[in-house]
């Protein structure tokens, strides 16, 4: 098959990649990680893990959780929260001999000073109760995002999710295509650094869904780890063929994110020059497949 003077730049750009030293790769959006609306500090490990699952779940749109205590002393209202606390562990340490709670700062300095003392304190594992930002009365506006509008949708990409028939929803801090859903989900527009990353994470995640047995049938293992990287350097390299389309001049920047994501999956494969030719291979079929769908001339693309 012919491919376009742009493609085929592109498909030489990753084939150079291959010798590249490591690219550092950014995520495309802001994604808000879960923190206490007091101290503003970052939960951490299952903690963090497990507050993301419900923001999820519950569909959030506030990454800051405040302890009944805290809500009661700022004056705020818990609203509709019946059996949605959600139990965090926070540690602590406890001196034995002088039955007291020690900070772990002056624990760590103790111990260090002094080893044979480590058999005078204890771990206590405390759970508190949580509520999301969502469910509480008089919590003030957070300035989430440093940007000031949505970024619109692509007349385009519009046309391909319709035409796919595929589920599209913009939620949470995540973008991920769920198989057994046939569902795309993505952050909300408002939380990418701009058009090119927005589009592009949207074309990632359609590539994706073309995989699907009813569309394009790639038989994609995802438990597998190396069927994984296949699929994941198709639907990126994919989306970088269908950006051509838009008409949106990408920086540097874009071209060594799109580098560094296929650098990052191909590193797990052996065989690394055959399967990038592959994935281009497969690629090429998604850029087709999609084109031939949508029934749709450069000229006619709007933004």
């Amino acid at each position: 098959m012919k491919i376009s003077k742009t493609k085929e730049e592109l498909v030489n750009m990753y084939i150079d990649s291959l010798k590249e030293g490591k690219i550092p790769w950014r995520e495309r959006w802001v994604s808000s990680l879960n923190v206490n609306g007091i101290s503003d500090k970052e939960y951490k490990g299952i903690n963090q893990l497990l507050l993301s699952y419900v923001t999820y779940k519950e569909q959030y749109n506030d990454n800051r959780w405040f302890t009944y205590y805290q809500i009661k002393q700022k004056g705020y209202k818990l609203k509709d929260a019946k059996g949605k606390g959600i139990p965090v562990e926070f540690y602590s340490v406890y001196d034995i001999k002088n039955k007291k709670k020690v900070d772990f700062a002056d624990y760590e300095r103790l111990v260090n000073e002094r080893p044979e003392t480590k058999v005078n304190y204890r771990l206590i594992c405390n759970t508190s109760y949580v509520f999301n930002a969502s469910l509480i009365e008089g919590v003030p506006e957070q300035d989430k995002y440093p940007y000031d509008k949505s970024i619109p949708a692509n007349n385009f990409i519009k046309k391909i999710i319709s035409k796919l028939g595929v589920k599209y929803s913009e939620r949470g801090n995540e973008a991920f295509y769920s198989p057994s859903t046939d569902e795309i989900v993505l952050p909300e527009s408002k939380k990418f650094y701009d058009e090119y990353s927005y589009y592009a994470t949207q074309l990632h995640e359609i590539s994706h869904s073309t995989g699907s047995k009813d569309r394009l049938n790639r038989n994609i293992d995802f438990k597998d780890k190396k069927s994984y990287a296949r699929e994941e350097l198709v639907a990126e390299i994919s989306s970088s063929f269908l950006m051509t389309k838009l008409g949106i001049i990408p920086e540097s920047e874009d071209y060594n994110n799109h580098k560094s994501y296929i650098q990052s999956w191909i590193s797990i494969l052996e065989d690394k020059p055959n399967e990038l030719f592959k994935a281009i291979n497969e690629s090429n079929k998604v850029y087709d497949y999609i084109n031939d769908l949508v029934k749709v001339k450069d000229k006619e693309i709007e933004r």
